[in-house]
């Protein structure tokens, strides 16, 4: 669609990264609903009369824009109107956002009519707020921190430029979002603090600033810890100024939101994160700056940064004068409306909180597109998205979400057939690994879904990145590693299997990596079905490349002196590296015999090799449950022993490894998707129930006997419908 009577429009010709724009435009309502549609690079937040009414882009790439529709009525009086726009683009290339140009159009309808169109008519500003140009980031993935000037108010409006861009325009393929009310805080600590030593970055300011911690009854006059939204006056004469912390009492995904009250003009620095591990909010991580910058006027401030969500549970605020009054800090949660209908049930309590947190982490991480964490990434990644749709088929019955993030993915192929690493986004690097899990989440997706037509879409996406990986086989019939530097061989985040990211190529020239050759081998029986399943010619060359794979990933990686296989295979023949990853998907994918696979197996259920992560536990599992009864209260038992640990440790949603954040250098994040795989196994396994047939036209139902009792279940169908389902007694 095309919104015929408006253009794409910007302030004068400018240059540099992370602009912000006003544009507003007034219009006579002439009786009806009006709606206003609205797209923006790469993000507006739409205000009508001074309300806010719309806000959040969706996720596009320069060639395919998305425009939102939105009933803007109850923000419309009689007579004139006022539309304005706050439009941000961020310009430079991050793994959430490929680099277009700052634009954005929009038009106002009542009906047939167009009320107000974007254009030459439309003035335009530089937004003197929020700070624009380089500045530092919150993460390389994420993008630019803001700091804003709340004392300036006066703006310079003109015409605004109309450009020369007329991308297709595609209406938005999923829900928008929903905003929340601010979520209850309790402050945890105050006092004062006192200039930092290290003050390079914002993040740093905070990080490495001295801190002394005050009674509360000292500096407000209250009994207890207050709790916001509320009225608390501080006070304290030494020092720079007051520091304050707060908890949300949980892992929130929201806008940052803060109102204070202050005597004169000063500085606030906002920090938030996911733990108090440092004795204080972490918001200086390696290169990352979770902090924000805020100059305040003299009496009210208020401030809700409505461009980008944090992830978080805990906010600090450096309140650079001796006495204020704070009326709020924290977020509105920002979430994508789900039917939370499918329901599981055991009367274990463990195993029925770790249901319900697997749950509450697929929500934390599902707004625009899945999303890997929402504190450090929020970008949408092959391998944990896969995790996340099959999670999700159970949890929420919701198809949307899962289609529009393999399109993303697909519209992110490269010219060598694999797929960027995010989408959308452009990336000097990419994993192969998570191309191929690109073909088993839509061999899934179309077996939950059923949608015949759009998988037939797919398939010659999913085709390139297979043809190409079979393209690069040796002498040995195995795809070798990927050696140039913009490919990174990861595979999970354990020792031997994380790729070494920059290595030099000779160390691994000619070198043939399992898990590779095991999941192309995997992908290509899935291509085969899914080929039938379309009625799709040529079915026959994936079945022989699976095949072909397959006997030679097991007489390749095979140790018989050891009973198990190996993950690699260097230049020179030497087999090396044992861990479960390997020889779970050996099992998961067809590559071992089935009078192996009981050895195999055995040394996976007695945990007697290294461990697989969270991430790709997945694999692990499906192996071991695979085998009916023989394994299952080993797997579960499993589950509640890691995931329980995490539930000792504070975890309100579920981590990125076990070591929580203190992982990657201080960089773990305390809320990954990809962590969710129990809520799979409980409905795939304990309660048994998996499609056979696309669209759940057929299913089985066999519950295992997996050590939980009292288990019953639903599953919201394509159709709409419920299916109530009962575990083993």
């Amino acid at each position: 669609m095309e919104l015929a009577s408006a253009k794409w429009i910007w302030t004068e010709e400018r240059t540099g990264p992370n602009q912000y724009m006003l544009a507003r435009q007034r219009f006579t309502e002439r009786g009806g609903e009006c709606a206003l549609r609205i797209s923006a690079d790469s993000q507006y937040v739409a205000y009508v009369n001074g309300s806010m009414a719309a806000f959040g882009q969706y996720a596009d790439y320069p060639e395919y824009k998305v425009y939102d529709e939105v009933d803007v009525s109850p923000f419309v009086t009689e007579g004139e109107n006022e539309l304005t726009v706050l439009a941000y683009c961020q310009v430079k290339d991050s793994s959430v956002y490929r680099a277009g140009r700052p634009a954005l159009i929009f038009e106002v309808c009542q009906g047939d009519a167009v009320l107000a169109a974007s254009g030459a008519s439309t003035l335009v500003t530089a937004d003197t707020v929020y700070r624009s140009g380089d500045m530092d980031r919150v993460t390389g993935q994420m993008g630019y921190t803001f700091e804003c000037d709340l004392r300036k108010t006066a703006q310079r409006w003109s015409a605004a430029r109309e450009l020369d861009y007329a991308p297709r325009l595609h209406a938005r393929p999923v829900k928008r979002l929903t905003l929340g009310e601010r979520v209850r805080a309790r402050v945890v600590s105050q006092g004062v603090y006192t200039p930092s030593p290290i003050r390079d970055t914002i993040g740093m300011l905070m990080q490495y600033a001295p801190m002394a911690f005050r009674e509360s009854g000292d500096m407000t006059g209250m009994r207890g810890q207050p709790v916001l939204p509320g009225e608390v006056r501080y006070r304290a004469e030494e020092g720079e100024g007051i520091y304050v912390t707060l908890d949300l009492g949980r892992e929130t995904v929201g806008l940052i939101d803060i109102e204070l009250d202050t005597p004169c003009e000063c500085e606030v620095l906002i920090g938030w994160g996911e733990h108090l591990d440092d004795q204080r909010v972490r918001t200086y991580v390696g290169t990352r700056n979770f902090t924000a910058r805020c100059l305040t006027r003299a009496g009210g401030n208020s401030l809700m940064y409505e461009i980008r969500r944090a992830g978080l549970r805990y906010i600090t605020l450096f309140v650079g004068a001796h006495e204020f009054t704070l009326r709020y800090a924290g977020a509105r949660p920002v979430e994508y409306p789900l039917d939370l209908s499918p329901r599981f049930h055991t009367a274990d309590a463990l195993h029925s909180r770790i249901y319900d947190v697997c749950r509450d982490t697929l929500r934390a991480c599902l707004h625009e597109h899945y999303e890997d964490c929402p504190w450090r990434e929020q970008a949408l990644y092959g391998m944990d998205s896969r995790n996340q749709m099959l999670c999700g088929y159970y949890a929420f019955g919701e198809y949307d979400m899962p289609r529009e993030s393999l399109r993303l993915l697909a519209l992110g192929q490269r010219e060598d057939g694999l797929l960027e690493l995010c989408a959308p986004a452009r990336c000097s690097i990419t994993i192969p690994s998570f191309s191929l899990d690109f073909i088993l989440a839509l061999d899934e997706y179309l077996l939950f879904s059923g949608d015949r037509a759009f998988a037939s879409d797919m398939m010659p996406v999913a085709r390139r990145i297979l043809d190409g990986m079979a393209a690069r086989r040796g002498d040995n019939g195995l795809i070798p590693v990927y050696v140039e530097q913009r490919y990174w061989n990861f595979y999970e985040w354990r020792p031997g299997m994380d790729g070494h990211l920059g290595h030099p190529s000779y160390e691994i020239e000619g070198r043939c990596d399992a898990p590779l050759n095991m999941l192309a081998a995997e992908c290509a029986r899935r291509m085969a079905r899914m080929m039938r399943t379309l009625g799709m010619a040529d079915a026959a060359q994936y079945d022989r490349l699976a095949g072909e794979l397959t006997a030679c990933a097991d007489s390749t990686f095979w140790n018989a002196e050891r009973g198990l296989y190996c993950t690699y295979l260097d230049a020179d023949g030497t087999l090396e590296h044992e861990c479960e990853l390997t020889n779970a998907l050996a099992v998961y994918c067809g590559i071992c015999p089935p009078e192996r696979a009981r050895a195999v197996l055995d040394k996976l259920a007695g945990e007697e090799l290294a461990p697989v992560s969270l991430s790709y536990s997945i694999f692990l599992f499906d192996a071991l449950l695979g085998a009916g009864d023989r394994y299952a209260r080993a797997a579960f038992s499993r589950v509640a022993r890691v995931w329980g640990d995490m539930l000792c440790g504070g975890a309100t949603t579920f981590w990125e490894t076990e070591e929580g954040g203190w992982d990657f250098d201080r960089g773990g994040s305390l809320c990954h998707a990809w962590s969710a795989v129990p809520l799979y196994l409980y409905m795939a396994y304990a309660l048994g129930v998996k499609p056979t047939e696309p669209g759940f036209a057929q299913h089985e139902h066999k519950p295992l006997d997996c050590g939980l009792y009292e288990l019953s279940g639903s599953i919201r169908l394509p159709d709409g419908s419920l299916l109530d389902v009962k575990g083993a007694h």
